[in-house]
């Protein structure tokens, strides 16, 4: 009877799990779209496309990046740590660095937060300003987030 009873229980088991939805691993990585305002001229908006992988609480990628915020080149770098809701995101093209603070959400597909820019040529001379991003791809990455 106890045999019985076992069985019955696993192939409950087994029906409740074919039931439900996939399990969803938030990460940021996939394909994001930034939109960078600065704050001395906001018509100057910069946009960027960075292709992340998040491995545990650290993000890196490369950055694509178009209109005026390309003058030294197409391509830069980018690296940071998720921790919670808390986001910290750095970009590095040549001599110039962009710095992001923000928030995320909880599926970790859409961010906000403000930056800064160190002098130099590339990206934005120097500055501070606003930043806002989404995730337009999920990646298909093999890594794992773990959570804190």
């Amino acid at each position: 009877m106890k045999d019985a009873a076992r069985i019955v229980l696993l192939v409950a088991l087994g029906f409740l799990n074919g039931c439900g939805g996939t399990v969803q691993n938030n990460t940021m990585t996939g394909t994001w779209v930034f939109n960078l305002t600065p704050a001395s001229s906001s018509s100057q908006a910069i946009q960027l496309t960075a292709d992340l992988t998040q491995i545990n609480n650290s993000v890196f990628g490369m950055v694509t990046l178009t209109g005026d915020a390309a003058s030294c080149g197409t391509m830069a770098n980018m690296s940071g740590v998720v921790n919670g809701d808390a986001v910290a995101l750095q970009i590095t093209q040549s001599q110039t660095t962009l710095t992001f603070t923000g928030k995320t959400n909880a599926t970790l597909n859409t961010s906000s937060g403000n930056y800064t820019a160190t002098s130099g040529q590339c990206i934005q001379n120097g500055g501070t300003g606003t930043w806002s991003g989404f995730l337009s791809t999920h990646g298909s990455s093999s890594f794992e987030a773990k959570p804190n």
